[in-house]
């Protein structure tokens, strides 16, 4: 399938990287129909595992019960013939999956404490990021995850293209001696090592904007949104008094909005002009993020506990109760197909497409910041205890989902049912319009939380998907294309290869959550003097861990 639009991102992405380089670089769950019969007959047990180069036989005469966490499931959904989705794949492989939940709060800290412990469940999807990769190394040196056989790539030929198609996966491969986590890949279409921008979009009511008077716009810098939470909460278009939010934001969302789409590496080490390693915590543009921040808590435009909001609670304030003015969360097609055709619309009666507007945020200089996103998104892990059946099994079911058709079912449904192709052979959706495959108000709840045998992920089909709402769409990639406009390659920057993998036991020691960190000073400080002030304090009361790791990365650096 041609991705025009996809095609057109992807070459300004590759643009950026090649100038880089020149200069240096929930819920309630619903039942959904079967499957029609020519499509349930595929997903008979001990069916072909399917293969882009060939089909192999395996036998799942011997039904496996295989434990399985991931982030954010459906709480009491039966992903295993809860929908006809579930049931393909439980009836395909032949296995009983035992869900096992991570909450976004808990993620990181439940999987370290397995980890350590020797408890990993037989499968877990693991936040594979800066801060877990230290962690991550010691597992993988400790023997307490599973390393992949020799011969991985050649049984399951599809799981190595995607695995290639990350870009982390042979970075990690080299540094570890083997393969332990398999990345999961975001975009299918990508050049590896191209910088990717982040997701989320700052989402504002276009009508009280409009109300208000404040200018419409592809983008905004922090201080514009600050200026049109202001107008709105003086004149409240939306009447709702005391229950008005301006700006609502996890804590998460809250350090990305305000710090780092000011200070590209507020959470992490980087090269100067001159080559040499800094500490992106101690940066002056740090302090500008703190600063804004601290103007938004004090002046009441944020919800007052916002350091305490978990999981989707900000978002809801947006969507579902309304009363939020705006809100900074996830901006790919699929969550505006949920988040906005579903939950928006029903709750508000209101169509989202006329009074709500999504864009990206840019750093007070106007240039959009961000460190890349490796071309991934959770890595798979499996534990050292798991059984070989159990092993095989599931990779057999990652494999099949990387093929052309597994990915399909993931993304679109069942072809005839769900979607099918017209005359000229563009794909064409057979769901009413704004219905969601996902989530717990979709078609198919269990597709919700990337719950099943994925390793390829649908973000770039998602910007052509027939089964999403064009208008969102647009709008997803629309985002895209704006971020790599406004970035440059001082702001939105290539891979550091070398400090990303660089492991250590100082590098180990220092780690911390620069959310909570960051969110700390602003709601512990008193006036934008004290927060400078307690800004250097903590820059000196962590220099004691961070200057071992600037030492040993310069060093390395020559």
């Amino acid at each position: 399938m041609k991705k025009k639009r996809l095609s057109s991102l992807l070459a300004a992405v590759l643009c950026l990287s090649l100038a880089a380089c020149g200069t240096t670089e929930t819920a309630t769950s619903s039942s959904a129909s079967e499957p029609s019969s020519s499509t349930a007959s595929s997903s008979e047990t001990g069916g072909e595992s399917s293969s882009e180069e060939g089909s192999t036989e395996s036998d799942y005469s011997e039904k496996l019960t295989i434990q399985y966490a991931n982030v954010a499931p459906i709480e009491g959904y039966d992903y295993n013939h809860g929908d006809a989705y579930a049931s393909f794949w439980a009836d395909k492989f032949n296995w009983e999956l035992e869900i096992i939940s991570f909450s976004w709060d808990n993620w990181d800290e439940t999987f370290r404490i397995w980890a350590n412990s020797g408890d990993l469940p037989d499968v877990s999807v693991f936040n594979y990021g800066k801060s877990t990769h230290p962690d991550a190394a010691s597992w993988a040196e400790q023997g307490l995850v599973k390393a992949m056989p020799d011969d991985w790539r050649e049984r399951w030929p599809n799981v190595s293209r995607v695995y290639d198609k990350t870009g982390l996966g042979p970075y990690l491969e080299e540094a570890y001696g083997g393969v332990y986590y398999l990345p999961r890949a975001r975009f299918d279409t990508n050049l590896p090592g191209d910088p990717l921008p982040n997701h989320q979009l700052m989402y504002i009511r276009k009508d009280w904007a409009d109300a208000v008077g404040f200018e419409i716009k592809d983008a905004y810098k922090v201080s514009e949104i600050m200026e049109y939470a202001r107008l709105v909460k003086e004149q409240d278009p939306g009447g709702l008094g005391d229950n008005l939010v301006p700006i609502t934001v996890n804590p998460d969302n809250a350090f990305t909005m305000f710090i780092q789409h000011n200070s590209t590496y507020a959470d992490n080490f980087y090269k100067d002009e001159n080559g040499v390693y800094q500490w992106g915590g101690a940066s002056p543009d740090t302090l500008t993020g703190l600063k804004l921040m601290y103007q938004a808590y004090a002046e009441g435009l944020l919800y007052p506990d916002f350091y305490a909001l978990q999981n989707e609670q900000d978002e809801e304030m947006f969507y579902i109760s309304a009363t939020a003015a705006s809100v900074y969360m996830n901006g790919t097609a699929t969550g505006m197909q949920v988040n906005m055709m579903t939950r928006f619309n029903g709750s508000t009666g209101l169509d989202s497409r006329e009074v709500v507007h999504a864009v990206p945020i840019l750093g007070e200089d106007g240039n959009f910041h961000q460190q890349d996103l490796i071309n991934y998104w959770g890595t798979i892990v499996f534990s050292p205890n798991i059984e070989d059946a159990k092993f095989e099994r599931f990779m057999d079911a990652l494999d099949y989902g990387c093929t052309e058709e597994g990915f399909l079912l993931q993304v679109a449904g069942f072809e005839g049912e769900d979607y099918d192709y017209d005359e000229d052979g563009n794909m064409i959706s057979l769901l009413p319009e704004g219905t969601a495959l996902e989530g717990s108000e979709g078609k198919y709840p269990s597709i919700g939380g990337y719950m099943i045998a994925n390793l390829k992920l649908w973000d770039d089909f998602m910007l052509d998907s027939p089964v999403v709402d064009q208008h969102w769409r647009d709008v997803s990639g629309a985002g895209y294309e704006t971020k790599i406009k406004y970035g440059t390659p001082e702001t939105f920057t290539a891979t550091d290869w070398d400090c990303w993998t660089y492991d250590s036991p100082a590098r180990r020691q220092a780690s911390f959550t620069y959310a909570d960190e960051y969110i700390n000073l602003v709601t512990n400080s008193g006036s934008e003097e004290e927060l400078e002030a307690n800004w250097q304090a903590w820059i000196d009361s962590k220099m004691g861990i961070i200057q071992p790791v600037l030492d040993e990365l310069n060093a390395m650096n020559g």
